[in-house]
């Protein structure tokens, strides 16, 4: 668990207060070991609460980037536009190596998502 320099618990603010890894509490003025125990773990849950928010956030908007940078160059590609040759793929940046994604300018996995969108916009 977590040591905290203050916490809200039921309207009061509780301060210095924590649980130590061994389980023992981190209490030097003297509240009830009931009422810190249930702060910090309230507490603790509330962290963990934002954090798990802002991943889910962080992931769509990864997938939206992602989605965006495929439908983008679909459409470059529809212009007759070109990306190779290039040691890295153009949508997701990790390294090519098998010479036909090196003169595309995409990796075979992101190649795929590009396909898709080429065909079902005919």
């Amino acid at each position: 668990m977590s040591n905290y320099r203050w916490i809200r618990h039921d309207g009061d603010k509780l301060h210095d207060v924590g649980v130590n890894p061994d389980g023992s509490l981190h209490n030097p003025n003297g509240y009830p070991d009931d009422v810190v125990r249930a702060a910090v773990a309230g507490a603790d849950e509330r962290c963990h609460q934002r954090r798990s928010t802002a991943a889910a956030k962080a992931a769509e908007t990864r997938r939206r980037r992602q989605d965006k940078r495929v439908y983008d160059t679909a459409r470059r590609i529809t212009n007759g536009e070109g990306f190779g040759p290039r040691d890295n793929c153009v949508i997701c940046g990790r390294g090519l190596g098998d010479a036909h994604s090196v003169r595309r300018g995409v990796g075979s996995e992101c190649w795929q998502s590009v396909l898709e969108l080429l065909i079902a916009a005919q």
